[in-house]
């Protein structure tokens, strides 16, 4: 089935940071197998309807106007943009959180949760270790600290979800070309306040 173009053409716009001189124009729907399903925790039954995802196969050339296709890009040496739709990036997140063990699944929400809209973090990591260890030990130990940190950092390596302390892992990006200043400081505002958690702190001493 033939997917309408601005429908591939809105999800390439996510995906990217910046217009890419190759653009997604057209694509088909794919059908997801079913054991990447049941890796992603769903139940998969006999008679289930299947489910799909969109997959680009052609891409427009935004300096000359040409269309192509994967196969024409490859003789030409040409590297197309890597294009994931909204459904394979909610595969990507839960299959993350579901490879995970019940112990690590509530720190893995927490950390997915506070994902901005630029490839990382609404703040850094260390500030955001200490606020899920303020939530979940308050009153802990700055010994304890330090030791917890490295337990949750090594949840992260772990589980491949972020390649450094500022990105996280491709798979799990949230990219969006559109914000503004003001949409950051909205964005780490809404989900980080600095203030509340040192206050929090302060009533823990």
């Amino acid at each position: 089935m033939k997917i309408d173009n601005e429908e591939i053409r809105a999800v390439a716009s996510v995906d990217g940071p910046t217009k890419e001189r190759y653009e997604a124009f057209g694509g088909t729907y794919k059908v997801v197998p079913k054991e990447r399903l049941r890796a992603a925790g769903w139940r998969v039954t006999r008679g289930m309807q299947p489910v799909t995802y969109r997959a680009p196969d052609t891409w427009l050339d935004n300096e000359t106007g040409e269309i192509l296709n994967k196969a024409e890009a490859k003789k030409r040496g040409i590297e197309l943009p890597l294009v994931r739709s909204t459904s394979e990036k909610m595969l990507d997140l839960y299959e993350s959180v579901a490879s995970c063990t019940a112990s690590e699944r509530p720190f893995v929400s927490f950390l997915l949760s506070m994902r901005n809209h630029r490839g990382g973090l609404v703040a850094p990591l260390d500030t955001l270790l200490d606020q899920w260890i303020d939530r979940e030990c308050p009153g802990i130990r700055s010994t304890n600290r330090a030791r917890k940190r490295k337990q949750l950092r090594a949840i992260i390596e772990r589980r491949g979800l972020m390649v450094n302390d500022t990105t996280m892992a491709r798979s799990l990006m949230l990219l969006n070309p559109n914000l503004t200043k003001q949409n950051v400081i909205e964005e780490g505002a809404k989900r980080y306040n600095p203030r509340c958690l040192s206050l929090k702190e302060k009533a823990a001493d």
